[in-house]
């Protein structure tokens, strides 16, 4: 096939592993507010832990793409939706124990990722513009809201856009919807001289 490495020479034969059952440990109780010790039997690790054994061949002879798992297929180039198993298998639970009632036809989608800063930087990519304080005009800076304490790394990645990232005051629920320093108060003194007002806001709460 055009492109394509010849599986015959990737370094491995078989991939295998131990991998834990979901028995293992003891759930900790909801009404705990005290993290467990390593002593505490709450979080202790049973004395026989239960364990299942996989192998992942080198060849798999399935026909069906979602039931293929093989390192031949697994270390080969493949498609930009990701690795049809792995694909098939998170969308799978997401419709089923995420968003069972999601109202989108087909229900909901998946995007695989190399984690939340992978995804986020995406996002900002997708949703919005480059902008550089010596080739851009400012009313074309674009911008984005988010809380005044947020995961920085999400704050970082919209730095090199040219994003203008203005705070929103929190309280013990999230971002404040009005008050001092609130959003209604960020969006109506919005500084245009900063650029546009923003149509992206970044929140976890």
């Amino acid at each position: 096939m055009s492109g394509l490495p010849n599986a015959h020479y990737f370094p491995y034969d078989t991939l295998e592993a131990s991998v834990a059952l979901p028995n293992r440990w003891k759930p900790t109780p909801n009404e705990s507010t005290t993290p467990p010790t390593d002593g505490d039997n709450k979080l202790a690790i049973t004395e026989d832990p239960s364990a299942s054994r996989i192998l992942v061949p080198h060849k798999s002879s399935a026909s069906n793409l979602l039931r293929k798992i093989d390192l031949t297929t697994a270390l080969q180039y493949g498609t930009a939706q990701g690795y049809p198993p792995l694909y098939s298998f998170i969308r799978q639970f997401a419709l089923q124990h995420l968003h069972p009632n999601i109202p989108y036809k087909d229900g909901a989608e998946i995007i695989l990722t190399n984690g939340s800063t992978d995804g986020f930087s995406k996002s900002l990519e997708a949703f919005s513009n480059t902008w550089h304080v010596e080739r851009d005009w400012i009313r074309e800076r674009e911008g984005m809201v988010c809380e005044e304490f947020a995961y920085m790394a999400a704050v970082q990645a919209g730095r090199p856009r040219g994003l203008n990232v203005v705070a929103v005051a929190i309280d013990e629920e999230g971002m404040l919807a009005s008050g001092k320093g609130g959003l209604a108060d960020v969006l109506m003194n919005w500084d245009k001289n900063m650029g546009k007002r923003p149509h992206l806001m970044y929140t976890v709460t």
